[in-house]
């Protein structure tokens, strides 16, 4: 199991080699008007002034969320002061699990934007953006913790234990326009420049452990590392288990992945692919007399990244199975030492986790889609406040995600916006806001989707919910928007 837990860590360190860059966008600012980078949320909207220009600072956003967070692992002690650990055994069974659900998720995002353009022109609003992105997952099911705290005469099914990782570069050119008073359509393509990915996948880690007499081990263990000039380097060889070898006629020695040979000689781009965000506003105040509503959806990251030169490190997915130790010598006389059967223990499990170099291979992986739909009422006595509903959801496999925010905006003059919101949704339930900061030839933003409400004495967030966005634009013209 130990081993089991550095791939995935070795894994997670491919992509931190290359560094980060990602996919996180700022649902509290959803709702504002003077927001410049609203293009993101929505490839519809129209910004208020002429247009805008962002070099370098145009959009940072930091962010990890998830449902697996330090309260889950760490507990009170009931028997004195301090915390332990979920495996303690003063905590019963019940509350040191109850914290976890059927899939821990941990995910990391963060968006950097170096080159960020808006305009009217063409009949509509363009935008132009060069940016870094990256978007990193993990998930740990259930059974492994209840594996790890209490072994049990039981089947256990470990199958969806993994992680992933990827960078890219992101050139994104934008275009919108007014169909008629009610409608507003727009979208954007994006050219895809792949920088590293990587993959942990356990295809089937299997315990049958309900035979006292005989317990079964399967386990199909894939990782893959798209990353420029990366090598699994010199392998280590091996020999055989005794039983294996009785079994395989002619088998004596393997070569097996040592991850302290792995090496990457020099970063690089290593891959490619497209995507697309698509977009509309409804204006039902223009379309039946509803006076300040509007709705909207977007569907953003619907596209693909081939990556070359993935280097593939596999096992051969043969069960292991333990019948217990065989004719012991206590003393002088027949049968085998238990130190022999313990090594030979120890090797036939290294047979089970072993990992093999598989070659280089072609990957291509779909981005994980976003797709947003919202409403918004302005107040018409007083348009300076609005309301708003919007839900989001990633589309993304196990990693997949679904939040529902209610947001307040105020915006009393025309240079300034804030808003506030609650969000509750499949990775717990977060405090959202955003000042926005937009006088005459300057924008700046702060913002957080996932506010850090509570700390450990040691200074760690107790949930994995946080978050942090700012960025520097410089408007170009007046306000477009009049309000009254």
């Amino acid at each position: 199991m130990k081993q089991i837990f550095r791939l995935a860590l070795a894994t997670t360190a491919l992509l931190f080699v290359q560094g980060q860059a990602s996919a996180q966008n700022l649902s509290s600012a959803y709702f504002l008007d003077g927001y410049a980078q609203g293009h993101e949320l929505n490839p519809a909207k129209e910004y208020d002034r002429k247009g805008y220009f962002g070099f370098p600072l145009s959009n940072i956003n930091i962010g990890v969320k998830g449902n697996l967070s330090l309260t889950d692992v760490l507990k009170e002690n009931p028997n004195g002061s301090g915390l332990v650990t979920y495996l303690h055994p003063s905590l019963s069974n019940s509350e040191a699990l109850k914290g976890f659900n059927n899939n821990n998720k941990l995910l990391s995002d963060m968006r950097i934007e170096l080159i960020s353009v808006g305009f009217h022109a063409f009949k509509g609003y363009n935008t132009v953006t060069v940016g870094a992105r990256m978007n990193m997952g993990l998930n740990v099911p259930y059974e492994l913790f209840d594996l790890t705290r209490e072994l049990n005469n039981k089947d256990y099914n470990i199958s969806d234990f993994g992680g992933t990782a990827m960078a890219w570069g992101e050139i994104g050119l934008g275009h919108s326009r007014q169909i008629n008073k009610a409608w507003r359509i727009g979208g954007k393509a994006k050219i895809l420049l792949g920088g590293a990915y990587a993959k942990l996948n356990m295809d089937n880690l299997s315990l049958n452990l309900k035979d006292e007499n005989q317990w079964v081990a399967t386990a199909n263990a894939t990782v893959e590392a798209g990353v420029k000039g990366f090598t699994w380097g010199e392998p280590k060889t091996k020999e055989y288990s005794n039983r294996y070898k009785a079994t395989h006629p002619g088998a004596t020695t393997y070569q097996e992945v040592d991850f302290d040979n792995a090496d990457i000689d020099g970063p690089g781009l290593n891959g490619g692919g497209l995507a697309f965000d698509l977009g509309t506003e409804w204006n039902l105040e223009e379309q039946f007399g509803v006076k300040g509503l509007k709705v909207s959806a977007s569907l953003l990251d619907l596209g693909f990244i081939k990556w070359k030169d993935v280097a593939v490190a596999k096992n051969n997915g043969d069960p292991f199975v333990f019948e217990g130790f065989d004719d012991i010598r206590v003393k002088n006389g027949s049968g085998t030492k238990f130190d022999d059967q313990a090594d030979d223990l120890e090797d036939r499990l290294e047979d089970l986790y072993r990992l093999e170099d598989k070659g280089n291979k072609s990957v291509t992986n779909m981005l994980g889609a976003t797709l947003n739909i919202a409403a918004e009422y302005t107040l018409p006595s007083y348009k300076h406040l609005k309301f708003g509903f919007l839900s989001t959801t990633r589309i993304q496999g196990v990693y997949s995600w679904n939040e529902e925010r209610l947001a307040v905006t105020v915006s009393p003059v025309k240079m300034f916006e804030v808003s506030a919101n609650v969000g509750v949704g499949t990775l717990g339930t977060n405090v959202g806001w955003i000042i926005n900061f937009h006088p005459r030839g300057f924008n700046l933003f702060l913002g957080s989707d996932h506010s850090l409400l509570k700390l450990s004495k040691q200074g760690v967030p107790l949930k994995s919910n946080a978050n942090f966005a700012m960025g520097i634009n410089y408007p170009i013209g007046k306000s477009r928007i009049e309000k009254k």
